[in-house]
């Protein structure tokens, strides 16, 4: 255990406990977002499309709702940082022409362009032709995407519009959406709370049904931890199955690589399986997406909080509630929850943090107004940030000095911890198999985005499965009674059996409910 990093935080847990309930006393709830007044909002990407095939509802219809929504909400959120409304509309009218004028059968839209046109939102950090591709950082304000990502293109292909990209952490380096050149984004439950990182933009217009599906990224919690505190699904999948040129910040680190992925955001659980057939189509590997999970066979572990030990904030009761109804859920199929049978280590927050450490070329973050290819200087921008003269987030500093100088690890540590991960990484790929799932917490619970520093230690719930190389999707299971914000947990499943954790997913979406509206009045 390294005592220098427990001691630190083990003395900002003492200042979080103290001033986190006395900010909230002195900062009322704010007005809630508009609430849902239209019928289609409530409607899964999979059924748009089934209704946009069958001539029940134009594609047109279903995009203008959208952008209305888009408009309602984001005075209230600000997920959105460019759109590319009008063009998006143009694509729907031409879409709709083509199926008055019978270029596709049913059939062949069904199974060659299952999103046709649906609407999509996509992460700022994925590339999407004309609209911001800036990193969310002011030395490249203006800067936009020339080209579509990979993973765009095979939206594109599959019949998926394209309305806006939506707000990250500057160079998405934190777990709170916030940055010099958008600002912050809220999350729509309660707008003083975080909407997370990095994929929070994203999240929160999801969350709050501005959108039906979305793409978000993944290196260390990026969709999962915005997918539980915005109430919605988001699945990392298992590393390497879908392209992720077009990322910014890119490197050709093999590790950035293993650790980083694009994956799929959404409001309905059948939506996660959908997307992953359409972003895993030029997948080498048979993920088996198209054949059905038999839920009496597959066994069911369960752990309801990473560590107890010193500087760790505890998990709370509510979510481990959550993971422990989740797990005895499965009763219903004579399948017994089991107890994870692998200890987790004192040192377990250690080995989470010293994997990422082994990203041996990280991402220029840092970047030169004047020289795009010039990297500053980490401990000069951190003098200038402490009088406030430096144009980066503090986020990203600590981001950044942590991965360049590997403080406060010695390399000796990082060797020793990384044994340890990967011997952990083997136990668990033996206990899962084919045929396992871990239920387990996402995170500990919502936070104030004046206290992220607060929370780091929690990351290490989700950046476990990054190490190891794991799928794991977020499940929402509604809303704490006690706050009334989201709940979930999250499901993790061996590498390439993402099929596992969209089953389980599905499962815990028909028994608990899975995403609620932070606010609900269907008047049609």
């Amino acid at each position: 255990m390294l005592w220098k990093i427990r001691i630190v935080f083990s003395i900002t847990n003492v200042i979080y406990n103290i001033f986190h309930p006395i900010w909230l006393f002195f900062h009322k709830k704010p007005p809630s977002i508009p609430p849902i007044t239209r019928s289609i909002y409530m409607l899964s990407a999979t059924k748009l499309a089934k209704k946009i095939r069958e001539g029940e509802i134009t594609s047109c219809e279903v995009v203008q709702e959208y952008i209305t929504r888009i408009k309602e909400v984001n005075s209230f959120i600000n997920a959105v940082v460019d759109e590319r409304f009008l063009d998006a509309i143009i694509e729907a009218k031409n879409y709709d022409q083509q199926l008055k004028e019978g270029k596709f059968d049913i059939k062949t839209l069904e199974k060659e362009k299952p999103l046709y046109g649906v609407p999509i939102t996509i992460k700022e950090c994925c590339a999407v032709k004309g609209c911001s591709h800036t990193g969310c950082t002011l030395p490249r304000k203006g800067i936009k995407a020339d080209y579509d990502a990979a993973v765009v293109v095979m939206l594109r292909n599959a019949g998926a519009i394209p309305l806006c990209v939506t707000n990250t952490p500057e160079m998405s380096g934190g777990f709170d959406s916030t940055n010099p050149l958008y600002g912050r984004t809220c999350n729509p439950y309660d707008t003083r709370y975080s909407a997370g990182g990095s994929s929070g933009g994203e999240a929160a217009l999801l969350g709050a049904g501005g959108s039906v599906i979305g793409i978000g990224s993944d290196l260390a919690g990026s969709v999962r931890i915005p997918a539980f505190l915005n109430g919605i699904f988001g699945h990392k999948p298992t590393p390497g199955i879908i392209p992720t040129n077009g990322h910014f910040p890119f490197t050709e680190d093999k590790y950035f690589h293993k650790f980083m992925t694009f994956g799929p955001m959404a409001r309905y659980a059948e939506d996660l399986g959908l997307l992953m057939k359409v972003m895993t189509s030029k997948c080498n590997h048979d993920l088996r997406l198209d054949v059905p999970v038999d839920l009496k066979q597959i066994k069911i572990y369960y752990r309801q909080s990473l560590d107890k030990t010193l500087g760790v904030l505890s998990m709370s009761q509510e979510i481990e509630n959550c993971v422990l109804k989740a797990a005895n859920h499965f009763a219903r199929y004579n399948v017994r929850a089991e107890k994870l049978p692998i200890e987790w280590p004192v040192t377990i927050t250690e080995v989470v943090l010293t994997g990422f450490l082994n990203i041996k070329k990280p991402p220029q973050m840092l970047l030169d107004a004047s020289d795009l290819k010039h990297h500053k200087n980490v401990n000069v921008e951190v003098m200038k940030a402490l009088f406030g003269l430096s144009e980066h987030t503090k986020q990203l500093l600590f981001f950044t000095i942590t991965l360049d100088t590997h403080f406060p690890f010695t390399e000796s540590e990082i060797s020793h911890y990384t044994k340890h991960a990967e011997e952990i990484r083997q136990k668990l790929l033996d206990l899962l198999g084919d045929n396992g799932v871990l239920i387990y917490p996402t995170f500990r619970k919502q936070f104030l985005p004046q206290f992220v520093i607060c929370e780091m230690m929690s990351v290490a719930n989700c950046g476990l499965f990054n190490i190891f190389g794991f799928p794991a999707v977020h499940v929402p299971m509604g809303l704490n009674p006690n706050d009334g914000m989201p709940i979930g947990v999250q499901v993790i499943a061996a590498p390439y059996q993402d099929r596992l954790c969209l089953a389980v997913a599905n499962e815990l979406e028909m028994a608990f409910g899975g995403w609620v509206p932070p606010s609900i009045s269907i008047s049609d």
